[in-house]
């Protein structure tokens, strides 16, 4: 067998320990990328969500402020009926109590007037 010949070949040696390094680098260079992209797309997405849900509340709470008016309002309309009812019926027994008052003060004046 003849003796062999080492010859240099480039793939099978390893690489210097700098190429090594930046390899590495570019690597974590690369995942950090990834990271941030996906780290970016993530907020994005809780600050879609965010916004969704405050438009959500928003509206849930107009809805439920509107309810809560009407119903207020239309308390406050029983409330102003039951009262002008109040008032009418106050009205009512003022004046007949003046109606009586007056009749008796006519029919006194009229007794004076006579018994003269």
């Amino acid at each position: 067998m003849p003796p062999s010949i080492a010859t240099y070949d480039a793939a099978l040696a390893p690489l210097p320990l700098l190429e090594v390094i930046r390899r590495k680098e570019a690597e974590v260079k690369r995942r950090l990328a990834a990271e941030r992209e996906a780290a970016q797309a993530a907020q994005a997405e809780a600050e879609r969500q965010a916004r969704e849900l405050v438009v959500a509340a928003e509206a849930e709470g107009r809805c439920q402020g509107e309810a809560e008016r009407q119903a207020a309002r239309s308390e406050a309309e029983h409330e102003a009926t039951a009262i002008v009812a109040q008032a009418h019926a106050r009205a009512k027994l003022l004046q007949r109590g003046g109606e009586e008052h007056l009749e008796a003060a006519i029919a006194r004046a009229v007794k004076l007037m006579v018994d003269r």
